[in-house]
């Protein structure tokens, strides 16, 4: 399985280049790369804001989706070049290359450990390899299965099964069932898409109207009427964490798996996809809204006490027709990082949680 790499331009070293980068306090002078790091925990040790990485090695937008490896060995490190702080990367052991001895028909060896990733895979892996939405326009157009030649109503891997006639050329398959309706927050009679619960993989092996499908692998038993989706790569994919280009005000429509509340390493939907310029590697910022509370009038009341100070002064707060309300400011709970981005929905990670994150809160540029 071809990991997800960390982004890295080899053999670059230059001065940070914005004001609004800024490096830690305690930032280490160098980082040896080793396994089970991440380019998210690399980034944190050296900037305050880890999603700005890309703005201080200067990668262009081609260099953001296609990152080059970093792999266990190697090392970043941070001098000073007139005053100004400035970030390189020196290969180390697993980058050298080896020629066998004695040298008559030897090749190179490269020895190479997988490339670090962006941030911890096992919290997206399953989700990129099984987790999917579905528009209900799309889902009208997905083969259905139709049922066996024996009757049966349930079927597991191994077995035959007929289909109806599919749309597209595919012949590979991913066997899906509708699960909840993930709705708008802003208008809840809008579904934007249904959650599809994965339950196994097919192949076409007769083509027509109906088709026959072998089942090659099942989750879950598969049932008459579910779906057949044109099988994804299911590979992670190359990109950096950066900030959106472009302003983004999106809002969390679930947590992804059943749970009211998302913490640390948990996954969400968001009601943003490709329709609004979201692509994988975004970072963004997760607030709770700012509530309304009453402000109301309130009366100073002396009362007599026995106290040192012979005095003891009490504040009475009464309601009336005067009162105002008043809007409390949007909190920030967390970040989030976008790994996987539909037409009109996006899966994201929770990357640092402060608060716990429900449907409702916010997605903004952090």
């Amino acid at each position: 399985m071809r990991i997800l790499p960390l982004l890295l331009a080899i053999g670059l070293a230059f001065p940070v280049l914005a004001d609004n980068v800024r490096l830690r306090e305690n930032a280490p002078d160098r980082h040896v790369v080793v396994k089970g790091d991440t380019l998210w925990d690399i980034s944190a040790r050296f900037l305050r804001d880890p999603w700005k990485w890309p703005e201080v090695w200067r990668l262009n937008r081609d260099e953001i989706k296609n990152p080059h490896l970093i792999y266990p060995g190697d090392v970043v490190q941070l001098d000073f070049v007139e005053g100004k702080p400035r970030l390189s990367l020196k290969k180390g052991r697993f980058s050298q290359t080896i020629r066998l001895s004695p040298s008559v028909q030897a090749e190179p060896i490269v020895i190479k450990e997988q490339g670090i990733p962006s941030i911890p895979l096992q919290a997206i892996l399953p989700l990129l390899a099984k987790g999917a939405v579905g528009e209900a326009s799309e889902l009208e157009k997905a083969p259905r299965i139709l049922g066996s030649s024996d009757a049966r109503v349930m079927f597991a891997k191994g077995d035959r099964v007929f289909a109806s006639k599919s749309e597209t050329p595919a012949q590979q398959w991913r066997v899906m069932r509708l699960g909840q309706a993930l709705r708008n927050p802003d208008d809840k009679r809008e579904i934007l898409a249904y959650e599809l619960v994965y339950l196994g993989e097919a192949r076409t092996e007769t083509p027509g109207d109906p088709q026959q499908v072998l089942i090659t692998r099942t989750d879950q038993e598969i049932l008459e009427r579910d779906r057949l989706l044109p099988a994804w790569d299911g590979h992670p994919p190359q990109y950096a964490p950066h900030a959106p280009d472009t302003p983004v005000d999106a809002k969390v429509v679930a947590v992804l798996g059943g749970p009211i509340h998302a913490s640390t390493w948990m996954n969400l939907v968001l009601n943003q996809g490709r329709n609004a310029g979201l692509e994988e590697g975004h970072v963004l910022a997760l607030y709770r809204t700012g509530r309304s509370v009453a402000d109301p009038k309130c009366i100073r009341a002396e009362k007599i006490g026995f106290l040192a100070g012979g005095q003891d002064y009490a504040q009475d707060c009464v309601r009336d027709e005067t009162d105002q309300a008043t809007l409390l400011p949007d909190n920030r709970v967390g970040l989030a990082f976008v790994y996987r981005v539909f037409d009109k929905l996006s899966y994201a990670l929770v990357l640092q949680g402060t608060e716990p994150v429900s449907a409702g809160d916010l997605a903004r540029n952090p």
